[in-house]
């Protein structure tokens, strides 16, 4: 029988040795049962040595939530599971091939332990929670407020190891819309993935919708010259997608920024966000997408704003200005017809319309623009002009009045600012 002496020690032992060691082996002399202890999303923290752990995935369980009821058998695969709350900050303790008529045997035990437990899950989300911002403040200051003097900047985060003679690049993956917790969970998963796949990179969770990674480029062992290729960056990249895909069934996607050195990473971001949102504009989901194969886009990031503005408008700035009265009839019919490579049966359901008003609206797009969009030529002006005017506005860089108005077209539902920080 558990005494309150034993309860204060087991206490004591999460204090002092920030471990369940001690629970986990009192647990299991009692019940002679394997022991597993995760959060309430089902991070595993603590578990008994017959319990394998080979890869991430086993780190994360499945955690039947209910309503209040500190105790769930799930006769499936004779696991009893013991809720020591229902906040965020609980736990929950596995008892793995349990019986359930053991469960009053049981009871007292769980319940006796429950507050180092609890404790012990408490420090360890305040540790975490600490982490997490003090990393997400070190890549918020490297690429979003461009800080001049990197050297200090690296001596007041010394908790990394960063190179000055390396080269970095930025990664950012966005997952398709899930809940917050859940992208907190995500979040947890690749950093146990990269830890086990002996990979230097740091990750953050982004305004609140992005995973972006700073990403070292190592040296050739025998060259001892940096390592500017990039097929295994991407065979990484690829991997970790697809392993959320499996475990997860999440679908994300990656755009990814050329290297460069410490001091102007603010560049590789941009350019990672540039290639997650030109990919989507045009269409395309659950992919890796590199700056440099963005092909005409890649250059356009090159060029002068106001000259992007002014190509923009000179195209189809009468367009714009009917749409504005018009519900954006004619920019999304545009849309449309590109993702769908302008056949206008499969457009004209995508923007809920008859085929008939759909070809009647590319006759006025053909009457306000001056083009022809049986024309090649036209057709591709056109089309780099409509990404590049929802770059522009994903960008923030549409705020002129004379080029644009409040009143101008609402971005995509999945656009984002280019700096998530700044919105």
């Amino acid at each position: 029988m558990i005494t309150k002496t034993t309860r204060a020690s087991l206490i004591d032992s999460v204090l002092q040795e920030q471990s369940l060691c001690k629970v986990i082996a009192y647990l299991q002399s009692v019940t002679g049962r394997s022991v597993i202890i995760t959060d309430r999303l089902g991070k595993v923290y603590a578990n008994s040595p017959d319990v394998k752990i080979e890869s991430p995935d086993d780190l994360y369980l499945q955690i039947p939530f209910q309503s209040r009821k500190r105790f769930y058998y799930q006769a499936a695969d004779n696991t009893l599971y013991y809720y020591t709350g229902f906040t965020d900050k609980d736990a929950c303790i596995l008892l793995v091939g349990a019986e359930e008529d053991r469960i009053k045997d049981w009871k007292k035990h769980l319940e006796k332990v429950s507050l180092a437990v609890k404790t012990y899950i408490l420090l360890v989300k305040e540790t975490e929670k600490a982490k997490n911002q003090f990393t997400s403040k070190l890549i918020e200051d490297i690429l979003v407020r461009n800080v001049c003097n990197i050297k200090d900047l690296i001596k007041q985060y010394n908790f990394y190891s960063f190179d000055l003679n390396k080269l970095y690049y930025v990664a950012i993956m966005e997952p398709e819309p899930i809940p917050e917790n859940k992208l907190k969970v995500l979040h947890a998963h690749t950093q146990d993935w990269l830890k086990h796949n002996n990979l230097d990179i740091i990750c953050s969770i982004w305004n609140k919708r992005f995973i972006v990674f700073v990403c070292p480029t190592h040296f050739d062992q025998q060259t001892l010259e940096a390592d500017l290729g990039w097929e295994k960056h991407l065979s990484n990249i690829r991997r970790h997608q697809k392993d959320i895909l499996n475990f997860f069934n999440i679908s994300t996607s990656f755009g990814i920024g050329r290297k460069y050195p410490l001091h102007e990473l603010h560049r590789s971001y941009q350019e990672a966000m540039i290639a997650l949102n030109i990919s989507k504009l045009t269409g395309k989901k659950h992919f890796v997408a590199h700056f440099l194969d963005l092909g005409l886009f890649s250059l356009i990031n090159f060029q002068d704003i106001k000259l992007l503005k002014r190509f923009c408008f000179n195209l189809f700035g009468e367009l714009l200005q009917h749409d504005r009265a018009n519900k954006w009839e004619l920019l999304s019919a545009l849309r449309a017809l590109f993702n769908t490579n302008f056949n206008v049966n499969e457009a004209a359901q995508e923007v809920y319309v008859h085929p008939n008003t759909l070809r009647y609206r590319i006759k006025k797009i053909e009457e306000l623009t001056g083009m022809k969009l049986e024309r090649m030529e036209e057709k591709i002006n056109l089309f780099v002009a409509v990404n590049l005017y929802e770059l522009l506005r994903i960008n923030g860089l549409l705020d002129n009045a004379s080029d644009d108005d409040s009143s101008a077209a609402p971005a995509p539902a999945e656009a984002e600012e280019l700096h998530p920080f700044t919105g």
